[in-house]
């Protein structure tokens, strides 16, 4: 049971081991242990839309994923199709398969439009002058929203990241190239995508402020800077730039899938930070840097490629390659159209539920709406319920508190059931390398302290930071490797002042991935343990041609 509630279908943690012989833990989607409110979102609702989305494109050997929570941490395993369904699967994937390859980015492009026609009215809506009947009308539109952005998200992408596998193996089999090689990095990457274009935003904020000579001001604290800046009249045209940013690219929290952490749009010292990280590397968006020759590259090594492969195969084997590029940019672009903003307008909606809660006595502050479930928020609200809510947030937020406090221990294990599984798993759903893979050699036979499983080439030494969540962001110094069990696509903006990164967890298709090699970072992903091994401080060498992590003396 978790937060005192009769459980749901997602809270009853018998793994089925016979049916579905392993679980792995995600830190990247579901951690720190989330919210009561958003355990709703994520594990009821998140998983209807990832049923709904597979359903469309009907894979034949996956029905999308399962998730269980377990003392607070999510488990992810592939839903398992009847083998009688195979045959029907079979045929309508082919149809639909043929619309997505024949123009991959222009399916992307689709169902961004599609996002967007979803965001529109609630970006133009003031949740404030809201009556409470048509408050709590909006709760009900933002679960709807959910379901149905949600549903969008994953029929782009099992339309798109299964098709990478399908170029891994045809590249191998035709060129002799694996997924791990660097070279597969250098052929994949150079393509630009809103997620990339809103950091080069803050990079321009910050290059701007070096322009007009205000850097100074970024000496002040966070919260004293724009104030600060609205003394003079340069500081007011940096202050107008500030403004279309949020206009443009607000709409994003600091954790990704959890509406408890506040938002750019809520608060515009949080972008101040992320602007004066880009300060610190004088202004550089290193992704625009490096585009041109991460393009140029990718061309020749197309061109080289393209020589050993048969004639009658250079088609396929081009189409191939370019819905493998094409999943970066729906992995990426879906955030920023669709994921950012349902989150943002989400915790906007549940803030003012709490705040009217607050000051009717139904609970102590506004933030502890993120301790009840929706059903709970919707009856507070109408009916103004004192009493049970205050002792009920008491008790699920020591719960809550509780499940954060064991991420690092082995109460929550990375795996529930065979671990050996974990290859054909990923054989069988090669789209779950999102957030899975597997360590492609023993670190003790080749004398490295962490092997992965997928990362972005090229190699690096340097201090270590070791970095848990959001929080602990401020840790982090411009030329640090970064360490962490994974990251999200909010996390992006960090990516311009680190110059290594490893993942505890994560595949060929995660975030830290596809963000490392656009960045030109060295990553090793899939490490395992990498956060329990290093320590903050500790010199290392990241060596993503051979996915190695090495601790120097």
């Amino acid at each position: 049971m978790h937060y005192g509630r009769n459980l749901d279908s997602w809270e009853v943690t018998d793994f089925d081991l016979k049916k579905y012989p392993v679980w792995v833990r995600t830190p990247a989607h579901t951690e720190p242990a989330m919210t009561p409110l958003y355990c709703e979102f994520w594990y009821g609702l998140m998983v209807g839309g990832i049923r709904r989305g597979a359903a469309f494109m009907s894979l034949p050997t996956t029905k999308g994923y399962y998730w269980k929570l377990h003392k607070g941490h999510g488990y992810l395993t592939r839903a398992i199709p009847l083998d009688e369904e195979i045959p029907e699967r079979e045929a309508i994937y082919r149809k639909r398969l043929t619309e997505v390859v024949k123009d991959p980015f222009g399916y992307c492009d689709k169902l961004f439009a599609e996002f967007d026609q979803l965001m529109e009215p609630f970006a133009k809506l003031n949740v404030e002058d809201l009556t409470r009947e048509e408050l709590i009308g909006h709760v009900y539109d933002i679960i709807n929203l959910h379901v149905e952005s949600i549903y969008r998200y994953f029929k782009g992408w099992f339309a798109i990241t299964p098709l990478p596998a399908l170029f891994q193996q045809l590249a191998q089999e035709l060129t002799g190239m694996k997924a791990t090689d660097p070279e597969y990095s250098e052929l994949i990457r150079g393509i630009d995508n809103p997620l990339y274009r809103s950091n080069a935003g803050l990079a321009a904020l910050a290059t701007l402020a070096l322009e007009l000579k205000l850097e100074e001001k970024f000496k002040l604290p966070d919260s004293e800077v724009i104030s600060a800046m609205q003394e003079s009249e340069l500081g007011r045209q940096w202050v107008n730039e500030l403004n279309e940013f949020i206009a443009r690219d607000g709409w994003r929290l600091m954790r990704m899938y959890e509406f408890c952490n506040p938002g750019w749009y809520e608060d515009h010292n949080l972008i101040v930070t992320e602007v004066r990280r880009y300060l610190e590397t004088g202004g550089v968006h290193a992704a625009d840097n490096e585009r041109n020759k991460m393009v140029k590259r990718s061309e020749e090594l197309k061109k080289e490629l393209l020589a050993k492969v048969p004639e009658s195969q250079r088609d396929w084997f081009e189409m191939l390659l370019i819905c493998t590029q094409a999943a970066n940019y729906w992995s990426e672009g879906a955030a920023w159209h669709g994921e950012f903003k349902r989150m943002a307008f989400g915790r906007r909606c549940f803030i003012e539920c709490g705040k009217r809660m607050a000051e009717d006595g139904v609970i102590e502050k506004a933030d502890d709406v993120f301790m009840l479930f929706t059903d709970e928020i919707i009856s507070a609200v109408g009916n103004r319920e004192k009493g049970r809510y205050i002792d009920l947030v008491k008790e699920r937020r020591k719960e809550w508190e509780y499940y954060k406090s064991i991420s690092q221990t082995d109460e929550v294990p990375q795996v529930m059931g065979d671990p050996n599984a974990i290859g054909e798993m990923l054989k069988l759903d090669p789209t779950l390398s999102v957030s899975i893979s597997q360590p492609i050699e023993s670190a003790e036979k080749v004398g490295a302290l962490a092997v992965g499983g997928a990362g972005s080439p090229g190699v690096v030494e340097g201090i270590a930071c070791v970095i848990f969540d959001e929080s602990e962001w401020d840790k982090l110094q411009p030329g640090d490797i970064m360490v962490t069990p994974m990251t999200s696509a909010t996390w992006t903006p960090l990516f311009g002042s680190i110059k290594g990164l490893v993942c505890d967890s994560g595949g060929s298709l995660s975030h830290p991935v596809i963000v490392s090699r656009e960045y030109g970072i060295p990553a090793v992903v899939g490490c395992g343990d990498a956060t329990r091994k290093i320590k903050s401080g500790d010199r290392i060498r990241v060596d993503g041609d051979l996915l190695r992590v090495y601790k120097l003396d």
